[in-house]
């Protein structure tokens, strides 16, 4: 399981508030830092097959194999290449269409025997890497990092107000309290010298020559992890107590096996899971060929053996732990940061209680409440729902309060004689008159802008006169039928949502009761298969309540007001 997972958005300024001021106590010259969701659902899945299927050149040294061009693993790398150059995105009036679940599935389930043959001949190479420690050897690492972190960042507050815990937590691993702390006591302070950051990645030699590739130099966070996984390659790294402190395995989809990610059947999220694991292999495979090519980008370097598994944890790293600080040159403009140490907090849900301060070029970390010594001490990851925390941290957060649903709406009344007048009203508030994601929180009450559509596209032509005249983006109520009208179309779309989940809530309530039996005795699914199966549940769970209350308001014995309250 991974510590922690903070993707953060721009920066903000903030004022220096007065000294009790809650959530917490700024310096007059700091950056909030706010962790958020990726800014692209697919991370590191830009991009189309026709990047790779115009890079051609012969591998040479340093191809994803290393020295020799000869190595084992050659020929299955090669017929990876061709099984992913094959994976071209449809062409509509020169534009790319989009895949479909269907064939992403075939897709996935298609390569998961030539990659799992790759990763077995990669071994020779990386073996040692991936291989099970020894009993302790996590906590040795770590105490190494501790060293490490101590002479080079002596103010950080180790050992004063908080210390590491390597063994022993749910978690597996986190940061405790070193004393008593009061609630917006800061307790951690990591210097900008000890973060690894985008702009180091794009400015190290194969950062320089990745750059000129249009996928790589508009992928940040994609440059970012290469430039981990060569750290990582690299013993003599001034990072090397850090990387080794980190988790070589994630409970991330990316590291799923096809049939772990066909629990996940029904789930809005299935789809971007089975995109990222795509997607990975994708830029494995072109960054194979840029760094394997004697004359191409990779020209005059020096490049060391890098297997998919390399590749493929820095990944998971990157998309766990990057978060976004002010650039050093321009602070209006933010970079991808990794912040040794701060980065094995872990989440519960409170307030977004870290900082940048730009006075003493660091990153400043606050307490959510009073923590007692020797108890954990936990940071928030900002409004992300357990979809997002799932596929880019790997866990799902109990009793979430920013969590939600999202539900594909869709109105098969289009041919209303005022079809056109909502389609023009939805415009106007920049919604589609089709196929559009709205939320459904865990209580099951639509968004207000979800019931704003609705409300739209069942409007009647006097009640359509009333939109026009509005000038608001959320419409509230507009009449008892509009509203009954307008839920029966919550109802039809939640109800088909609802149906594409392949189980029922108590078939999987009486699976995970039985999972944790069958644990005890070693049986049973394997924890990713059950963290899948634990999403859906709660995914269903929020629809079914959406129904039933849309059954309320449609039969007259409920409102979205009453619901709210």
């Amino acid at each position: 399981r991974s510590s922690a997972a903070r993707l953060l958005v721009p920066p903000r300024r903030t004022p220096s508030p007065p000294r009790n001021h809650n959530p917490i106590p700024p310096h007059p010259n700091t950056t909030t830092i706010t962790p958020h969701t990726p800014t692209h659902t697919h991370s590191f899945g830009r991009g189309t097959g026709n990047t790779m299927a115009k890079k051609k050149g012969k591998a040479g040294k340093g191809a994803a194999g290393g020295k020799s061009a000869n190595a084992p693993w050659k020929a299955k790398l090669a017929m990876i290449s061709q099984i992913v150059s094959s994976y071209r995105p449809q062409k509509a009036g020169g534009t790319y269409m989009k895949e479909t679940l269907p064939e992403l599935i075939k897709q996935i389930g298609y390569q998961q025997k030539p990659v799992a043959e790759l990763i077995k001949a990669q071994e020779c190479a990386d073996g040692k890497r991936f291989s099970p420690g020894a009993p302790g050897e996590r906590k040795t690492r770590g105490l190494a990092f501790e060293s490490w972190l101590r002479k080079n960042a002596p103010e950080c507050g180790l050992d004063d107000t908080f210390a590491f815990q390597w063994e022993g937590l749910s978690e597996g691993s986190g940061v405790v309290a070193k004393k008593d702390l009061k609630k917006h006591a800061r307790f951690i302070r990591i210097p900008r010298k000890l973060m690894i950051t985008s702009t180091q990645a794009s400015q190290s030699p194969i950062g320089q020559a990745l750059m000129k590739d249009p996928t790589f130099g508009t992928m940040p966070n994609l440059m970012l992890a290469v430039h981990l996984m060569f750290e990582s390659l690299n013993p003599e790294s001034f990072y090397a107590p850090y990387l080794a402190a980190l988790p070589r395995e994630f409970s991330l989809p990316l590291f799923f096996t096809a049939e772990e990610l066909n629990e996940m059947e029904g789930s809005p999220s299935y789809y971007d899971a089975l995109k990222i694991q795509k997607q990975t292999l994708r830029q494995y495979v072109l960054a194979s060929k840029l760094l394997g090519d004697r004359g191409g980008l990779a020209a005059g370097l020096k490049i060391p053996t890098f297997t998919y598994r390399d590749f493929r944890w820095a990944v998971g790293v990157v998309m766990t732990r990057q978060n976004r600080i002010p650039g050093q040159q321009d602070p209006s403009k933010s970079v991808l940061a990794l912040i040794p140490g701060w980065d094995f907090c872990n989440f519960k849900d409170g307030e977004v209680a870290t900082q940048y301060n730009d006075e003493v070029h660091a990153s400043e970390s606050f307490t959510m409440e009073d923590v007692k010594e020797g108890k954990q001490i936990y940071i928030y990851y900002g409004k992300r729902p357990n979809s997002k925390l799932f596929l880019f941290s790997g866990f799902i957060a109990e009793d979430h309060k920013s969590d939600y649903v999202e539900v594909l709406f869709s109105d098969s009344d289009t041919k209303s004689e005022i079809a056109k007048i909502r389609g023009m009203m939805l415009g106007a508030r920049r919604l589609l008159p089709s196929l559009q994601p709205f939320r459904i929180d865990m209580k099951g009450a639509p968004s207000s802008i979800c019931l704003t559509w609705c409300r739209i596209n069942r409007a009647s032509k006097a009640e359509a006169g009333t939109i026009l005249k509005a000038k608001t983006p959320v419409i509230e109520k507009l009449s008892d039928e509009n509203e009954k009208l307008a839920y029966s179309l919550v109802k039809e779309n939640v109800q088909a949502a609802l149906k594409r989940y392949p189980t029922t809530i108590d078939a999987d309530r009486k699976f995970l009761d039985a999972s944790k039996e069958a644990e005890k005795s070693g049986s049973g699914l394997s924890p990713n298969a059950v963290l899948c199966v634990r999403l859906r549940l709660k995914e269903k769970i929020a629809l079914e309540m959406c129904i039933k209350h849309a059954e309320e308001v449609i039969n007259g014995a409920g409102t979205a007001e009453a619901k709210g309250k």
